[in-house]
């Protein structure tokens, strides 16, 4: 390894139970199953959500604990479709504790920019992939951080689509 990062000690990790861990600007998942130890990129691909706050099934699959999503936690490869696949770190463990090269996720992060500014309200849970099915998701943000502010006390109001030029006028 060029630059080991520690990451846990192993005796720290429960047995199939998903931990997080950031390194850099990037999110870990980190699993101990039996006597290995698997270090996967901790975003689901679907929408983004932290992987660590899923499950490992009965199969070996973490499943996203959003929309169940599932992930081969020793290879990180999809059971449902084997295209969807996380980004897989190299781990070590050496004399108990685990460890990951920093170099692999510098350049994980090159070919993957990240876009979470954790330093914002809720920049760590950032939607990845927004779906136009969900169209009021930046309204929602924008109230939670700015509340009425922008809005007046009562809220936002439209005019109900209705063209103005067929309104009645008072002139």
């Amino acid at each position: 390894m060029i630059q080991p990062i520690a990451l846990f000690a192993l005796d720290e990790l429960k047995d199939r139970k998903p931990v997080h861990a950031l390194v850099d600007n990037t999110d870990l998942v980190v699993i101990r199953f039996d006597d290995q130890v698997s270090v996967l990129y901790g975003r689901c691909l679907h929408r983004g959500a932290l992987l660590a706050d899923g499950f490992v099934d009965e199969r070996d699959n973490l499943i996203c604990g959003v929309h169940y999503w599932d992930y081969r936690i020793a290879t990180g490869v999809s059971e449902y479709n084997n295209e969807e696949a996380l980004h897989a770190f190299k781990a070590l463990v050496h004399e108990g504790t685990v460890y990951i090269d920093r170099a692999d996720v510098v350049a994980f992060e090159e070919l993957h920019p990240q876009p979470f500014k954790r330093n914002e309200y809720l920049g760590t849970y950032a939607d990845t992939h927004p779906e136009s099915t969900e169209p009021y998701t930046n309204y929602i943000k924008s109230l939670a951080l700015n509340g009425l502010k922008k809005y007046g006390h009562h809220g936002p109001s439209a005019a109900m689509g209705v063209d103005r030029n067929t309104l009645p006028k008072w002139e």
